[in-house]
Formats: C-alpha cells, sequence, structure tokens
C-alpha cells in the first residue's frame, strides 16, 4: 500500500489538516482534496471509498468532519482499511474528545495529531507495525537524561532551601548575640562611638571571613596627614574610613558606629542570600554478573563522593559525614590528601594542610566505598528470569520475569536489553509496560519507567522465529535511582575550625554500570 495523504476536512470540502507522504505540490493535494465532497453520493456508511482515473479516497465520517485517506489505485484496500481504523482511534485520543470532535479541537490539537500520524504511517507512505499504546508512549517522547536532570535539580532545590534555613537561623543567634554585646559595651563606655558594633555588623556579611585580626584604627590604616585647617568633623572622618575598608575587603554596606541595635537587625535579610559554594555529590555504580540460572558469579557496588566549591574562601571546608547501618558492610578509602586519621575517629573529611583549600571550579573525589560478593545478597535490585522454549516449526516462545525483592527501593528507566540472534519481527503475548523491537541491533528492549513495591514483579511474553535458546542471551539491564545501597550521608559543612556553618548542596544517583544475565 502507498497513501499519498492522510487529512481532515469538514463535508464541504475545507482542510483543517493534511499530512503528505510523498512528494506533493499545495495545488494539487487542496485540488484533490476540494474534489472529495463532489464525489461522495447520498448514501453514507462507516466504512466506504471513492475512485477517481488516478487516485482513491478512502474515507470515514467523524462527527461533522471526515477522516480521510488518498492512495493510489493499486494501494491494498484492505490494509487502507485497517490504517484507517487506527487513524481513527488515534484523533480522538490525540484529540482530547471521544464524541464531541470539533473543528476547533481539530485545529489547536493540529501539530500533535501531525506526529500522530506520522508514527503510523512512514515517509513514502508506508504503514507502521505499530498500535495505539505504542503511538500514545512514541508522542510522550520520555528522555532519560530529562527525568535525571530534573531530579538532580530537585534535590537541589530541596537542599538549598533546607540549608539557606539553616544559614539564616545561625545569622540571626550570631546577629542577636553581636547586638547583646554592642549594647553592653556602650553601657559602659557612655554615649561615644565603639567599635563593637562595626564588627558585630561585619560578621553577619553572608560567609565573609572575619578580619580580627587586623584592627579599625590600626596606624597602617590611617588616611595621610592633610596639612592646614580641615573642618571636617569626627564623625565624617569615621565614615571616610569605614567606606575605605569596604571598599577594600569588599565587604557588604555597614551601618554607623551610632547606630542603634533596632538598625542593626534592619540590614539582616541584607546578607541572607541563598548561596551554594560547596556542591556535594554522591554516586553509586551497580555491576553484575548473573547466570541464566540465577547463581550470582559476581556483585560489586562502587560510591563515591566528590566535592566541587565555587571560591577559595568555600574552598577551605571541612565535610562532616553521618554513618547508618549497613557501612559495615563496605570498604571505604578516603583521598591520599585527606586526613585518614580524622575520619576514622570522627567521620570528618578535612584536607591535612588545614590552611590550604580545595581547588575551585572543579570536582573532587574525596572519599570513595566499595562492596563486593559472589553469592545471592538481598541488595542485588531486580533479578530476571528468562525461559526460552522451543515450539514447532522452527518457533521459540519466550517467557521473561523480573523481580526487585529489596525493600523501599525505587528503580526509575528500566531497560532490559534482550537479544535475538534475527531480525525476524516478534509477536508480543503479554507485556508488563512497553517495548521496542530494534531489527537493526537483533534485540529487544524491555521498558519499565518505574518499579517500586506496586510493580515488583513484572512479566514479558513474545513468540519469534529462531532455533537456538543461547540467541537470547546475555541480556543487560539499564537502571537508576535516587537512593543508595550504602547508608552513608553529609551530616554538615564548616569552615575547617568548625567555627561557621558553610551552605552546600549534594545530590545523589544510583545507576547501573554493566548489569549482565549471562
Amino acid at each position: 500500500m502507498v497513501v499519498l495523504s492522510a487529512a481532515i476536512c469538514t463535508k464541504t470540502g475545507k482542510a483543517l489538516m493534511s499530512r503528505q507522504f510523498v512528494e506533493m505540490t499545495r495545488i494539487r493535494i487542496e485540488g484533490l482534496l476540494a474534489a472529495f465532497p463532489k464525489l461522495l453520493g447520498s448514501d453514507s456508511k462507516q466504512h466506504t471509498f471513492v475512485e477517481t482515473e488516478s487516485v482513491r479516497y478512502v474515507y470515514q465520517p467523524m462527527e461533522n468532519l471526515y477522516l480521510l485517506l488518498i492512495t493510489n489505485k493499486a494501494s491494498n484496500i484492505i490494509q487502507d482499511l485497517d490504517t484507517l481504523r487506527l487513524l481513527s482511534k488515534v484523533v480522538p485520543d490525540v484529540a482530547g474528545t471521544a464524541n464531541n470532535l470539533t473543528e476547533e479541537k481539530v485545529t489547536d490539537k493540529c501539530f500533535e495529531l501531525l506526529f500522530a500520524f506520522d508514527e503510523v504511517i512512514t515517509a513514502g507512505g508506508y504503514r507502521e507495525p505499530i498500535n495505539l499504546q505504542q503511538i500514545r508512549t512514541n508522542l510522550e517522547m520520555e528522555s532519560h537524561e530529562e527525568k535525571l536532570h530534573k531530579m538532580i535539580q530537585i534535590s537541589k532545590m530541596e537542599s538549598a532551601r533546607d540549608q539557606a534555613k539553616d544559614a539564616a537561623k545561625v545569622i540571626r543567634e550570631r546577629q542577636r548575640d553581636m547586638a547583646k554585646q554592642g549594647i553592653s559595651m556602650q553601657g559602659i563606655g557612655g554615649g561615644g562611638p565603639t567599635y563593637s558594633d562595626q564588627s558585630s555588623v561585619q560578621s553577619t556579611s553572608f560567609r565573609e571571613p572575619e578580619r580580627e585580626s587586623v584592627p579599625v584604627y590600626s596606624e597602617s590604616r590611617k588616611p595621610a596627614a592633610v596639612k592646614g585647617m580641615s573642618l571636617s568633623s569626627k564623625g565624617t572622618k569615621n565614615k571616610s574610613l569605614e567606606d575605605a575598608l569596604m571598599t577594600e575587603d569588599k565587604l557588604a554596606p555597614v551601618v554607623s558606629s551610632r547606630a542603634t541595635v533596632g538598625h542593626t537587625a534592619a540590614v539582616e535579610p541584607q546578607h541572607a542570600v541563598v548561596q551554594q559554594p560547596v556542591m556535594l555529590a554522591v554516586t553509586e555504580k551497580i555491576n553484575a554478573r548473573i547466570t541464566r540460572d540465577g547463581v550470582v558469579e559476581t556483585f560489586e557496588i562502587k560510591g563515591s563522593l566528590s566535592l566541587t566549591v565555587s571560591n577559595d574562601d568555600a574552598g577551605l571546608c571541612s565535610v562532616q559525614m553521618k554513618s547508618g547501618s549497613n557501612v559495615d558492610q563496605f570498604t571505604f578509602n578516603t583521598h591520599p590528601k585527606i586526613n585518614k586519621g580524622a575520619y576514622d575517629k570522627s567521620g570528618l573529611l578535612q584536607l591535612k594542610d588545614t590552611n590550604k583549600g580545595f581547588p575551585s571550579a572543579r570536582p573532587v573525589g574525596i572519599l570513595k566505598w566499595a562492596f563486593s560478593t559472589n553469592s545471592d545478597s538481598d541488595m542485588i535490585p531486580i533479578k530476571i528470569n528468562c525461559w526460552p522454549e522451543e515450539e514447532s516449526r522452527g518457533n521459540m516462545i519466550v517467557s521473561i520475569e523480573y523481580s526487585m525483592d529489596v525493600p523501599s527501593l525505587t528503580l526509575h528507566d528500566v531497560d532490559i536489553h534482550i537479544p535475538l540472534g534475527t531480525a525476524s519481527p516478534i509477536n508480543v503475548v503479554t507485556v508488563d509496560g512497553s517495548y521496542k523491537h530494534s531489527a537493526s541491533n537483533h534485540e529487544v528492549v524491555w521498558q519499565l519507567p518505574l518499579i517500586d513495591s506496586s510493580n515488583s514483579t513484572g512479566s514479558f511474553e513474545f513468540t519469534i522465529k529462531q532455533n537456538s535458546t543461547d540467541a537470547f542471551f546475555p541480556i543487560n539491564v539499564n537502571f537508576s535511582s535516587p537512593q543508595l545501597f550504602c547508608a552513608v550521608d553529609v551530616a554538615s559543612v564548616t569552615t575547617t575550625d568548625g567555627a561557621s556553618p558553610i551552605q552546600y548542596g549534594i545530590t545523589k544517583l544510583m545507576s547501573s554500570d554493566e548489569y549482565t544475565i549471562e
């Protein structure tokens, strides 16, 4: 069969949308669509066709519209009617209406309908072996990378929100303590200007290092002496000196030394800026080799923690880890520049030389862990059971089942690659989820977007022309998850002296590396 065009038009011949699958000029397709209503007889049927000297119209009424296929006269009418029936299901499914199809709804969904028509009919006018469920899946255009990116973004946003709350709380407490100190010093020294207010406000600047070692009125900071009489007041001199200090040290604007406690508290929102000077990434890679009989030959988990700082000041940091119940099953190794004694004693990750910081603007691995076994383990995320059985006349029936026995685990974007050893098409009996047959790669991919406790088991059964049971192995499995096997987490990130917390963001990802059933 060769379909020249698929269109939706009104009963008067007005084209609402049309998709050509062969080279056709606009004038010709408009002429064919305009001539269609004149060729219709008075008899109305559910499925019918009209022929001219050059083309055949195969159409179906849909409310006040017509779903129309224009084919050549040599096309197989049975296949054309089958294509028409599928398109008659696709149109209301895409347009979002079953019993009230109108011109406005077709116009609003015209591009989606074009994409759906392309899934049914290929370029050149040939029918694709596809059903309505597969069309829906293809139109959704789900991407593993997009889902992973969204998961990471959501994790970053939640982490930033939590860290911002913690940082804001610390800043308010420090502001309150400094304000109390300023009140007591002013009461002792009288009403004159004090230096405690200025140091208080500087200490609340967002993650700026305190510069207590440099006195405000040291000799090196005094401006050059001015000859002659100066008409500026003492307060003006103090103000100029503060401005010079702020310009040199790149500090936030400070209030006057005569400012009250209320004025100091008023500038607090200015410093509580949401930032992420430190970013942490926790990843785990899963490697497994399992026989077709279910015997575990190797099972490995390799995890790592990497750190990225945005600037040199943030690089002067320490990471405090916290451990869960199963960490004793894993072997941990720190980077050679990390103080291993401090980590073994209290779980603190910091450089041996605390005067030096982590390099900025690039990720640095600071901790690794591993787990390995050659026997069955309760941490194996997914098990595959494949049973190919020979039928008569060189056909094989293949039954595949997956099971996930790890409680509370969630797997995303699970792809099970099953080799076929032939380009012959498969005949699907039952499938949980969806599948994609690749004739060029001689394989079928069983796709499950999500596996959790609600669908911890599933099956896929199909038949195919094949004589060897070994053709369906090895089976490769790909998956990802935001949950980790090792119960290790980051408790806090602080400066190297532990005096101040530092905001941080963290991402977690567990994924398969080489997961094979042989």
